[in-house]
């Protein structure tokens, strides 16, 4: 380009990976002008999708063992009508229901539904719309819907308890106990239990100490597992079992684990 000339920088953007009414993006430009060899372009605007769902995310959701049914709206997203000519489930585990044109060209109800899982599992299945847009254009459209089979009793967070040396520690610093909790829900609305119990096993047992507290009756309840006094063991591992009245998940059970920096023995010369 020569100097004083006019340049262009062409920016292209996948819409498929990005959705969203108001979007902005960075671009940054490089140049062999040796005082302003780069400078970034603030970029701002729409994507219209062809068809836009309510809710957002397609997620259907229940107990592992049992089918999973839901519905869901989508709507033009822009000025363009639209006719759904065909919908189809990518995988063997969806199936696409009745779908019912709400507002001719603009919004339609979809059922859909999945079949059992013996397992507790979330997956992802892709939903497929083959569409015509009053522009006379065919388009294929694609959705992701979760599947989302809960076990009867779900814990949250899922994972281990654990208190790192970065949480210990503070006990040495003010004395003060650490807690963490378990939040105990049912996974499915149908669900009712109580938490009537912890227990931990012996290797724990003198280091934890654990309280229920009542969120909801029959419904939500939370573990508190408290610290307070620092171990002389670099580590201290052990199961905790939360006992309920389910007549199928009557225990479940998660590792409890503490870390404890000990002091560095210094050896006389």
């Amino acid at each position: 380009m020569p100097p004083g000339g006019v340049g262009i920088v062409t920016v292209r953007l996948d819409s498929k990976k990005t959705r969203g009414k108001n979007i902005t993006k960075t671009v940054t430009v490089f140049s062999n002008d040796p005082e302003n060899p780069e400078y970034t372009l603030s970029i701002k605007g729409s994507i219209l999708e062809i068809l836009e769902t309510r809710p957002l995310t397609l997620k259907l959701q229940g107990l592992a063992g049992n089918g999973l049914s839901g519905s869901f709206s989508f709507s033009a997203g822009s000025p363009l009508d639209v006719e759904i000519l065909e919908v189809k489930g990518l995988g063997t585990a969806l199936t696409v229901g009745e779908i019912t044109e709400i507002s001719e060209g603009r919004e339609w109800e979809l059922q859909i539904s999945a079949r059992p899982n013996k397992r507790p599992a979330l997956m992802k299945e892709k939903l497929v719309f083959s569409v015509r847009t009053s522009d006379g254009v065919e388009r294929s459209l694609e959705f992701i819907v979760a599947l989302d089979h809960r076990d009867r009793i779900v814990l949250q967070p899922k994972q281990n308890v654990k208190f790192l040396d970065k949480d210990t520690r503070k006990l040495l610093e003010n004395g003060q106990p650490i807690e963490k909790s378990i939040l105990v829900t049912g996974g499915d609305n149908t669900v009712e239990f109580e938490v009537i119990g912890v227990r931990l096993d012996e290797r724990i047992a003198d280091a934890f100490d654990t309280r229920i507290q009542v969120v909801s009756p029959g419904k939500s309840y939370r573990v508190w597992i408290t610290l307070s006094q620092y171990q002389s063991k670099p580590t201290v591992l052990g199961k905790m079992t939360i006992e309920t009245t389910d007549t199928v998940k009557k225990e479940i059970s998660v590792w409890v684990m503490g870390q404890f920096r000990q002091p560095v023995r210094k050896t006389s010369p």
